[in-house]
């Protein structure tokens, strides 16, 4: 059998696969047995042992897909698809080892998988075996049904009888379950991103051009010296200037905040937002300088020193805006946004370092963000791991006496969390006392119309009575640890 034939009835088989697994399901232990399928498929496809930059991404997406088994998250989900399409992108070219250019790779992959798909058909009198994939080729793929629906619109629009004829034909299929062919063919174009393999070589020619180590010119040029001279001035001052900013927020922010009832969103956000625009100008800045020959310009000792200062002190900038998201979970709680700014913090951090050692050691711009995208990769894994509507609920709950308890926020949480939301009246009248004294009284708390006690507790109540009352009917193929667990906790409190 030809391999393209044995890769085609492998979509086929993929597809029925993923129908039956997903089809009008919830995303859950399906999505690990589908993914288990695909790293079987690729293990007997694939010839030889899979580069490491492949096994990073292989076992992200089967570490993420046991972790949607766990919790389900939306987060890990979407880290998984991320995982998956990173793993096809790798595994076109495993000798890139960037996984920036490997993401490329996987969006040119799937414009192109219609076109591999059809040209695996084994159809008689082929005397074309390759998976050659040209723009030209997939556009003209892709317009044929679009030309089609076309001219049966405007067939239908200028005659009756047609449109007549339509009508009956149409009526032939109104009692078949379209949405099971929409779930084949989703299922197909899925199993053949992940299977099929198309070659686009120009990309790949760019793809694998990317370089780690500077060279220097042939001729130093000229300009270098007056940049080193500039570059100096410009980071001394520079260095100044955020000196004595980290000053005043290490005396102001990290020692001495006072918290007098001031909503602290802009206090957190306009910093994060300052910080980026920052730490970008401030990256960027470095990056001009050190892009060329000034990297080994003989007396460019001084330059360096004052941008490993300059990277340094804004690592203590992003810590400062640390303990602003510090203060407003303090006072506030937990949120996704403030979730968000720890983790994008510490990327940020790893970006900086990252600079500091690309100007120490000649590096190119490829190389930085060649090993960015890993270290963004591997927090988002970090980020996947974890059950956070869970871990909001208990947190805010549990420091409920400490920090104002957001009940709007906590009531759309999902199901998994609604263990720790169940709360007696009397709890939530304490609730809605602490609050009104956090933020300064019953006129600044009333002025935001937040949600009252009442109104939460018949919300939280009818989406238990809900999940008790459904999760019974649900599939085994969309089971999840935390589901299950919150449906008993929450059914043997019923019982009661």
């Amino acid at each position: 059998m030809k391999r393209t034939t044995l890769l085609f009835l492998l979509c086929l088989l993929m597809a029925g696969l993923y129908v039956f697994l997903f089809h009008g399901m919830g995303i859950g232990l399906n999505l690990l047995l589908f993914e288990m399928a695909v790293l079987a498929v690729l293990w007997r496809t694939r010839p030889g042992p899979f580069a490491p930059p492949a096994r990073l991404v292989l076992g992200g997406m089967l570490l993420t897909a046991i972790m949607v088994l766990m919790h389900g998250s939306l987060l890990t989900v979407a880290v998984n698809l991320i995982s998956a399409g990173l793993a096809v992108g790798v595994l076109l070219a495993p000798e890139l080892n960037a996984l920036n250019r490997s993401a490329v790779l996987a969006v040119a992959h799937l414009a192109a998988v219609p076109l591999a798909l059809f040209r695996t058909i084994p159809l008689p009198q082929r005397h074309s075996t390759g998976v050659g994939i040209t723009p030209k080729g997939v556009l003209s793929v892709t317009l044929v049904p679009l030309v089609l629906l076309l001219f049966i619109a405007m067939y239908r629009a200028s005659n009756p009888h047609f449109d007549q004829f339509m009508v009956k034909f149409f009526a032939l299929f109104e009692h078949w379950d379209i949405s099971l062919f929409i779930s084949f063919l989703i299922g197909l174009l899925i199993s053949g991103f992940l299977l099929l393999t198309t070659r686009n070589e120009s990309l790949l020619q760019w793809a694998a051009s990317g370089k780690d180590q500077l060279l220097p010119s042939n001729s130093m040029d000229p300009k270098v010296r007056g940049e080193l001279l500039t570059g100096a001035v410009l980071l001394g001052g520079l260095n100044v200037l955020l000196l004595i900013a980290n000053v005043l927020d290490i005396k102001y922010v990290w020692t001495g905040f006072q918290f007098d009832g001031q909503y602290l969103k802009q206090f957190v956000h306009e910093g994060t937002y300052l910080l980026l625009l920052s730490i970008l100008l401030g990256a960027a800045i470095v990056l001009y300088y050190f892009r060329g020959d000034l990297n080994f310009h003989r007396r460019n000792r001084v330059a360096k020193l004052l941008s490993y200062a300059w990277l340094a002190q804004n690592v203590v900038l992003a810590l400062s805006v640390g303990m602003r998201n510090f203060w407003y979970i303090h006072y506030y709680a937990l949120a996704y946004k403030r979730i968000g700014v720890i983790f994008f913090l510490v990327a940020l951090c790893i970006a900086l370092v990252l600079v500091m050692i690309k100007v120490q050691r000649g590096r190119t711009n490829h190389f930085l963000l060649r090993t960015n995208s890993v270290a963004v990769y591997g927090i988002a894994l970090v980020m996947a791991l974890f059950n956070w509507d869970g871990i909001i609920a208990r947190y805010n709950m549990d420091h409920r006496e400490q920090a104002f308890v957001h009940l709007d926020f906590l009531s759309t949480l999902s199901d998994k969390a609604l263990p720790y939301l169940v709360r007696s009246p009397e709890e939530l009248e304490n609730i809605a006392v602490h609050n009104k004294e956090l933020i300064g009284g019953e006129e600044r708390y009333s002025r935001h119309l937040y949600m009252t006690p009442e109104s939460y507790r018949q919300v939280i109540d009818q989406r238990v009575q809900d999940l008790v009352e459904t999760y019974p009917e649900r599939s085994w193929k969309e089971w999840n640890l935390a589901d299950a667990w919150a449906y008993e906790a929450l059914h043997a409190s019923a019982k009661e």
